[in-house]
């Protein structure tokens, strides 16, 4: 889940609608279009570029709690368009969201079969959505037709005919590519729920996707995953972040379903959802694999020899201590919200192994940095190195600050060389001092929605190792 800045709202459920039925375990035939191992050369990958007409202050209205934030159109825009010359321009197919869902709506129109789709992406639209099918566009599917948006219910109620997401742009969290299929997610948030829903609907019906099956479906499964917590370490194992917006039962049916290891990453759990949950959101907000045998992480958070003592706890601790008005009506409970994060942080990054085949779950008793450390894998800190900085003012200044910027999540254009934002720069220079290229571009907009370089990718295939 992507929010904007201010925080608010609460996760909702989700009601399932008529999902795809699965077989058995699956892998693709030899020689189909895969992701083998997220440092691979990236070799084609799904964006979805935003929009100038795209609602301004209407960000959460699908959410418990409603709320306006302001959109930054052309900065926004201009960023993401300048991120998708970047991916051009190094050789990799970009494949536009709106362009193969429009592909999409004519294969299915054509098939006779566009109404029963749209009513499974917006099951609770659709009785009021059906007399507009024969208008419906990518546009309109993606919430970008006014005419469709600006409709009101009996009582003068805003009811747009089809929501909108706000983040769909961050396309990694509604599916992902790994060596045994494509995985379609079902994200917690209910202003979510239609992303999944039309990343399914264009792998069925979009020609330019016909190589990529459909090995796994969160919402047919019944359980909670999304993209962003999903990383492919090798042909054999996938990381996955469980607690906050994925579920243990995913990792467990994902193993069995898919035939891979599934290591599980534990997340600031989402019972009593704060600050912390949101910060570290998503393995790929705190955690990304940047070469062979290297990683760029927090290693606060990663290694074991912090989980007592943690310096990050104790920074809060610190702060918590201040004395402090209660807060007033409206207003953050940064107290409330501090406690959850001290109690949230020495939980973070312990392993459990999922089984290939059976799910079968195993705790290893170690935290995912010494698990890496003993593979031979070199970790990268966020923030760069310390140095003769006060430990405060290093968490402060550099680690925090540039977590909360995205710095950890980078897109891996190929073995040592990685897409970062531009703004994130003692990071950026503390991989390119431990041989990792970094093509860095402005991306604050961008990173104001809280979605990185990895965010904003759905990559579909990597060149293998073995030519394939």
């Amino acid at each position: 889940m992507r929010n904007p800045k201010p925080r608010a709202g609460t996760l909702a459920g989700l009601v399932l609608a008529a999902a795809l039925v699965l077989g058995p375990s699956c892998r693709p035939q030899a020689g189909a279009e895969r992701v083998v191992s997220d440092v691979d050369p990236l070799r084609a990958v799904i964006v979805l570029c935003p929009a100038l007409d795209e609602r301004r202050e209407t960000f959460g209205l699908y959410a418990d709690s409603p709320v306006l934030s302001l959109w930054y159109g052309d900065g926004i825009v201009a960023q993401h368009r300048a991120f998708s010359d970047l991916l051009r321009n190094r050789g990799v197919r970009v494949l536009a969201l709106d362009e193969l869902l429009d592909d999409a709506i004519a294969n299915a129109r054509r098939a006779g079969r566009l109404e029963s789709a749209l009513a499974e992406i917006f099951p609770e639209e659709f009785p009021r959505l059906r007399s507009e099918a024969a208008r419906i566009t990518a546009e309109a599917v993606l919430g970008r037709d006014p005419d469709l948006f600006f409709r009101y219910d009996e009582q003068g109620a805003l009811a747009p005919l089809v929501p909108t997401s706000g983040a769909f742009l961050y396309t990694r969290d509604f599916a992902v590519s790994t060596p045994a299929g494509i995985i379609i997610t079902n994200g917690r948030p209910k202003w979510r729920e239609h992303e999944h829903r039309i990343g399914r609907f264009v792998f069925q019906y979009a020609s330019a996707l016909r190589a990529f099956p459909i090995a796994f479906d969160a919402e047919a499964a019944g359980v909670r995953c999304d993209g962003g917590d999903i990383i492919v370490k090798d042909e054999r194992t996938l990381l996955m972040g469980l607690g906050n917006l994925s579920d243990r039962e995913a990792a467990v049916q994902i193993a069995r379903r898919l035939g891979l290891d599934v290591l599980g990453v534990a997340m600031p759990p989402v019972e009593g959802f704060a600050g912390v949950n949101m910060e570290i959101m998503h393995l790929d907000t705190v955690f990304n694999f940047v070469d062979r045998r290297k990683a760029l992480t927090v290693p606060y958070l990663f290694l074991k020899r912090y989980a007592a003592g943690n310096p990050i706890v104790k920074y809060f601790q610190a702060i918590q201590a201040r004395p402090a008005p209660e807060p007033g009506p409206g207003e953050l409970d940064m107290r409330a919200s501090l406690k959850r994060a001290i109690e949230a942080i020495p939980r973070v990054g312990w392993l459990t192994l999922f089984q290939a085949g059976s799910g079968e779950a195993r705790d290893l008793g170690q935290k995912l940095g010494d698990y890496l450390l003993e593979q031979g894998y070199e970790l990268i800190p966020v923030g760069g190195e310390i140095g003769a900085l006060r430990e405060d003012r290093y968490l402060d200044d550099r680690v925090l600050y540039e977590l909360s910027l995205q710095a950890a999540n980078v897109v891996q254009l190929g073995p040592g060389l990685v897409a970062a934002y531009a703004h994130n720069r003692h990071t950026n220079a503390a991989l390119r001092a431990r041989g990792v290229r970094v093509l860095a571009f402005e991306g604050k907009y961008l990173a104001d929605g809280l979605g990185g370089p990895h965010c904003l990718t759905m990559p579909l295939s990597r060149r293998l190792r073995s030519g394939g």
